[in-house]
């Protein structure tokens, strides 16, 4: 079943359609990622930040800045102010970390399989006219792999702009075969219109024309949205990891899609 045939458009200002990577959304790709994964309302950034303002080592340090400043206001001003700043500054250099964590990660993403997208899931050039194909960027899959895009179109204006990602990749895991669902992204723009579920929809239907199995991935508890909607899809937790980092409650979580 082709990429195309699937759209949803309905209660929108957009057409939001389908379709496998063209080597021109490289750097478009890249921002969606950034932005779903640091910036937006819904972005896993902000809960892992809220997470670790209300660990244990944090409430102790807003209870030494605020003894810090009743000592600054009342009796002890110099020691006071020493305190109070002190432990202000071990909470921002702790949020500062938790920060470059995440940062780190996304980072690391985007000079892996997103920094090449056609190399990495094996996209070839498309069939037919080569000229246009070229011209356009346009691709497709030469196996098991493969990365789509959801574009969106303005109905009046006829602007463009992707609304979200994600690839197919192929792993072997105890010596079998398995998909691997990664770079799953919508737009803060573009959530609730289904775009989520058109990706997901392709990629069960590749992974089946190409015999796999089953269909792996790894995501946290911090977008607990997302766990529900593969939830929705066929996928089950499979495995639990804990985050150590700050002793938040975040953990890795993994999940299985058998067909």
């Amino acid at each position: 079943m082709s990429p195309r045939q699937y759209s949803n458009s309905e209660m929108s200002e957009f057409d939001y359609h389908l379709r496998l990577y063209h080597n021109t959304d490289n750097s478009a790709v890249q921002d969606l990622y950034l932005n779903a994964m640091m910036w937006h309302p819904q972005a896993p950034l902000r809960p892992f930040l809220k997470l670790v303002a209300t660990t244990t080592t944090a409430k102790v340090l807003y209870a030494i800045s605020a003894l810090g400043l009743a000592m600054w206001t009342c009796y002890y001003p110099v020691l006071g102010r020493v305190i109070s700043l002190t432990g202000c500054a071990a909470v921002l250099l702790q949020l500062g970390l938790a920060f470059r964590m995440i940062s780190s990660v996304v980072k690391q993403n985007l000079n892996d399989d997103l920094l090449d997208v056609s190399r990495h899931y094996r996209l070839v050039s498309a069939s037919g006219d080569e000229a246009n194909a070229q011209q356009e960027g346009r691709l497709e899959t030469s196996g098991p792999r493969a990365f789509w895009v959801v574009e969106a179109t303005h109905k009046v204006t006829g602007r463009k702009e992707l609304a979200g990602c994600a690839g197919l990749d192929f792993i072997e895991k105890y010596g079998k075969p398995e998909g691997e669902l990664r770079r799953m992204v919508v737009s803060g723009h573009h959530t609730r219109r289904g775009v989520a579920a058109m990706v997901i929809k392709a990629a069960i239907v590749h992974a089946k024309a190409h015999n796999l199995p089953s269909i792996y991935l790894s995501t946290s508890s911090l977008q607990g949205p997302a766990i529900k909607l593969y939830e929705k899809h066929g996928w089950v937790v499979e495995e639990r990891r804990e985050m150590p980092a700050f002793e938040t409650r975040a953990c890795i979580v993994s999940l299985l899609f058998s067909d």
